[in-house]
């Protein structure tokens, strides 16, 4: 019951962290094309 709690955090991290990267990835691209437009 622990270790698969302790997995499914773990997969929730990593998909928060993938998203967020991909997220912030955008941010700085659109931040970027406007700031040269």
């Amino acid at each position: 019951m622990i270790g698969q709690s302790f997995t499914t955090c773990l997969v929730e991290k990593t998909i928060v962290a993938l998203v967020g990267t991909s997220i912030g990835r955008w941010l700085l691209l659109k931040m970027l094309c406007e700031t040269y437009i």
